[in-house]
């Protein structure tokens, strides 16, 4: 294996661990309190959309798409089950109570 593409590997395995660990975080809320749990969750779903694109290997379309994608899906995970999509001091969420303003 060279090294370029064990560099791809190591950046795709940590891309789907930083994802998997944000969407933990949308389930199970091991960090209670919303904000410190917001940034935690969108922290750790940048780094791993951002490092799951560079290691698809190419920029265009692979990375791009990639990239699009997941973004998508984490979008949406935070409308559906959380109270973490915050734009403008405004809550968005699908449930009532997740859009109740932060304690």
């Amino acid at each position: 294996m060279a090294a370029t593409e064990r560099i791809e590997l190591t950046l795709l395995a940590t891309g789907l661990i930083f994802v998997v660990t944000g969407a933990a975080q949308a389930r199970y809320r091991f960090i209670k309190e919303r904000r410190p749990g917001r940034r935690f969750y969108w922290t750790t779903s940048i780094i791993g959309i951002v490092s799951f694109a560079a290691g698809v290997g190419k920029l265009w379309p692979n990375a791009v798409a990639v990239a699009a994608i997941f973004s998508a899906v984490v979008v949406f995970s935070a409308y559906l089950t959380t109270p973490y999509l915050k734009i403008g001091g405004r809550i968005y969420a699908s449930s009532p109570e997740n859009r109740q303003p932060d304690p």
